[in-house]
């Protein structure tokens, strides 16, 4: 069939809202039974709600009821929310907080009743010998606001269905844990530990501690608790494991690259015999998604995911020689690989996402955009990372109007410490093959580059990376490629603060001349006093640092980088999307920005939607979601320039 011909940004496509909501089903996480070496998945499926469900790889059924969701908002979230462990798989239930158990068909609850949801329960272990036995993380929501919810380690008995306190302190309102984790004997517990203003990637503790086990009374207690790895503000140490009773493994930046580190009695040492400048983990912003893994029994050996150049590359590592292997396979094509466990010797099980995916198949072939890894120079001669897709349908030769170069869309990836990766996105895929392009930019502060590139933007949150957005549209990989005129800026979150602070602050060159054609912000930050007194307590004191200082060391800064001020500045199209039930970025930080658009006469559309919190998690917001920003670039930048 010949092609045809149309204007960028309006060819026909078959990916369309409904596709891609429907058939949405994310694998949140892997389980694996080290005793029986059963595995399981965790779904997310938006056309149930987006309910999290726990699927037996061995009966392809699910192991708890229809009305079961297994997820859980510790540090709002989650992850860690469900193991396995010799045949029986735990789980935090959200429809009330409490822990099941599922073993044989048979499911109890074995945390005590909690009408008001005021605890909440993830990150698992079983004591492995005494096996009714487990330690969790215990967030407790009594008083709940953010700076009064209480974290501690508590041990849950299975067959009493009883919680006891098992590291508690005076500070709990200001402290966290994550990963607690027994050594095979059950004889030491490892864990990490952080606390304000840090967040677990900038001054995450490992500590570890004897176990002390309770014939009488049934019960776990600890002693001799030593601090092994980590520095408040300073050095991260994450995701500990046992290699073995008397050798514990984790990844720290002590070197300013998160390496493969262990700990015995002797020593804390890096295991690499020199640094890689790779990070081999990710922030952890959920529970439970370790990057490495044993390759076997002794412990000798470990399979590493690093990052390098914005995609996951597997290593295998001599532990006791520091050497390292990489893995390089072509038909292990994975961009982005998670939640990596050991399965049995040399055989380890995790969640990988490629390019490309087989469900490409009810589309035509050739339709899907490929990542152009790119690296471009900003002031100081720093380099920036992005990612760019050019339009592409194959039922398109291009446009039919002379010289058209095509409208783009800017992603910008929330955190702001996070990562936005190659793996395939539908959504992207949606806009592509209708003639856009799209461009990813991983400015500075992104993840995956090392700790420095993280610390570029400490004090400089709504600068830096609105600048590095500015400068990777400018930059002659790009500019030659796009209508520089026609591009659009979108982002959640935290990418929906550097969306706002690009079109509105007086430091931003695009809020200028309107740079930017249209926008559209996802639940992010408009008041940076409002945020710090209304999210979360795991984000709580995140912007301090991001900032440069507290509000009253700094009032000033917080006022100027904060859009709401500045409403009056906005001449770009903003859409406007929110969840109504957002603990996070809560709804009043749209309404603010919103009011202050329409006070200034600008233009503004937005959308809030009930039920949902921080991201869609149900079909019918993702379907509206898209179609809704499409059409907003259509009439915002597309169609006005589209002379007929």
């Amino acid at each position: 069939m010949a092609q045809k011909y149309a204007p960028y940004g309006l060819w026909e496509s078959p990916i369309t809202a409904d596709a891609i909501a429907q058939d949405s089903v994310g694998l949140t996480a892997i389980l694996v039974d080290p005793v029986t070496k059963d595995t399981y998945c965790i779904e997310q499926r938006a056309s149930e709600g987006g309910r999290c469900v726990v699927i037996s790889n061995k009966t392809q059924k699910e192991v708890f009821g229809k009305d079961f969701n297994a997820r859980t908002r510790v540090h709002e979230y989650g992850g860690g929310a469900a193991i396995a462990y010799n045949g029986t798989v735990y789980s935090s239930n959200f429809m009330d907080f409490r822990i099941y158990a599922a073993k044989d068909g048979n499911i109890k609850p074995i945390t005590p009743e909690d009408p008001n949801k005021l605890y909440r329960y993830a990150d698992f272990c079983v004591h492995p010998v005494h096996t009714d036995l487990l330690v969790a993380i215990l967030e407790d929501h009594t008083n709940d606001t953010p700076r009064t919810v209480r974290n501690s380690l508590c041990v849950v008995n299975s067959s009493a269905a009883t919680v006891t306190s098992l590291v508690s302190t005076e500070d709990a309102e200001i402290e966290f844990y994550a990963a607690p984790t027994f050594s095979p004997s059950g004889d030491k517990l490892a864990w990490q530990f952080w606390k304000h203003p840090d967040m677990p990637w900038e001054g995450g503790q490992i500590y570890v501690a004897d176990v002390h086990y309770n014939s009488n009374t049934h019960t776990l207690s600890l002693s001799n608790t030593k601090l092994v790895a980590g520095e408040a503000n300073n050095i991260s140490a994450c995701y500990p494991l046992w290699a073995s009773n008397d050798k514990l493994l984790f990844t720290s930046d002590e070197s300013k690259f998160a390496n493969l580190w262990e700990y015995t009695q002797a020593c804390t040492k890096p295991v690499l015999s020199s640094v890689v400048q790779q990070d081999f983990c990710m922030p952890s912003w959920t529970l439970d998604n370790y990057s490495f893994a044993l390759l076997d029994e002794n412990g000798t050996k470990a399979i590493c995911v690093a990052w390098r150049a914005g995609r996951s590359v597997l290593y295998v590592v001599d532990i006791a020689t520091g050497s390292y292997i990489e893995i390089k396979d072509e038909s292990f094509d994975f961009v982005v690989v998670n939640n990596v466990s050991r399965l049995s010797d040399y055989t380890f099980v995790f969640t990988g996402l490629s390019t490309a995916s087989a469900s490409a198949a009810p589309f035509p072939e050739g339709i899907i955009s490929l990542p152009t890894p790119l690296e471009f120079k900003v002031a100081g001669d720093k380099t920036v990372y992005a990612v760019y897709y050019a339009p592409n349908n194959p039922a398109y030769a291009g446009s039919s109007i002379p010289g058209e170069k095509p409208p783009c869309v800017l992603g910008v990836h929330g955190g702001p410490t996070g990562l936005e990766t190659q793996h395939l996105n539908w959504q992207k895929q949606y806009f592509t093959s209708r003639g856009y392009a799209w461009l990813d930019v991983n400015y500075s502060g992104s993840s995956c580059y090392g700790r420095a590139y993280v610390e570029r933007l400490q004090g400089n949150w709504g600068i830096t990376d609105v600048s590095d957005c500015i400068g990777a549209i400018q930059s002659p990989q790009i500019s030659s490629l796009i209508d520089t005129k026609r591009t659009a800026i979108r982002g959640g979150s935290a990418g929906g603060f550097t969306t706002l602070a690009a079109i509105s602050l007086d430091s931003s060159a695009a809020s200028k001349v309107k740079f930017f054609a249209s926008a559209t912000n996802s639940y992010g930050i408009s008041n940076m006093e409002f945020f710090a007194e209304d999210t979360h307590k795991f984000e709580l004191m995140y912007i301090i640092k991001l900032l440069g200082g507290t509000r009253e060391e700094i009032p000033k800064v917080w006022h100027d980088r904060s859009p709401v001020y500045f409403s009056a500045n906005i001449k770009t199209p903003l859409l406007v999307l929110q969840g109504n039930d957002d603990a996070v970025v809560p709804p009043a930080q749209s309404w603010t920005i919103i009011d202050g658009i329409i006070k200034s006469k600008g233009h503004v559309e937005a959308h809030f939607f009930d039920g949902e919190q921080h991201g869609w998690r149900t079909s019918g917001t993702l379907k509206k979601a898209i179609e809704f920003e499409r059409e907003w670039y259509e009439k915002s930048m597309v169609k006005p320039t589209v002379v007929t």
